[in-house]
């Protein structure tokens, strides 16, 4: 396994159980090496009904602490803990469910429909295809041909979206 993911895959089995005891997701964890300078840890968090400023901050400390003590990346690293934001890409099957209803942008591998972009209201998950609604029709995406998707930012909904 190169080093990039033994890091990622180590800090991600160090830190996970301490997020479920706070009720929290790990949504991504992110490590870089640039050529020059420090090594970047991002932490990208969440939580049902979104995750507060404070919590983060908290977060940060926590997981910063419990690092330093397990010191799984060699090296100095500057430590980045965020939400993942209201575009948050859509990367684990449930979370096609858990944002049906939302606004959401779904690249495909190749064109589906005479297209490669779908924008519409997720539908959920169903068998292994992600049900979307685009202009009034669902169309149904097999997830091994989403080449990326992401919540998208509903101007005309704004104020009912949850």
């Amino acid at each position: 396994m190169p080093e990039k993911e033994a890091i990622t895959a180590r800090v991600e089995e160090l830190i996970q159980p301490l997020l479920i005891a706070q009720g929290l997701e790990l949504v991504e964890v992110q490590y870089s090496r640039p050529r020059r300078g420090r090594a970047i840890l991002r932490l990208f968090l969440d939580r049902e009904g979104g995750i507060t400023l404070e919590e983060l901050t908290r977060m940060s400390r926590v997981v910063g602490e419990l690092l330093d003590v397990h010191d799984p990346i060699p090296g100095s690293y500057t430590l980045e803990v965020s939400s993942p934001g209201l575009t948050r890409e859509l990367k684990k099957p449930g979370d096609y469910g858990r944002y049906a209803g939302r606004l959401a942008r779904v690249t495909t591998r190749a064109p589906l429909n005479g297209r490669q972009v779908h924008v519409g209201t997720l539908r959920g998950l169903e068998e292994d295809r992600v049900k979307l609604e685009v202009e009034g029709e669902t169309i149904s995406i097999p997830l091994d041909e989403i080449a990326r998707a992401r919540l998208e930012i509903d101007l005309k909904n704004s104020g009912k979206e949850g």
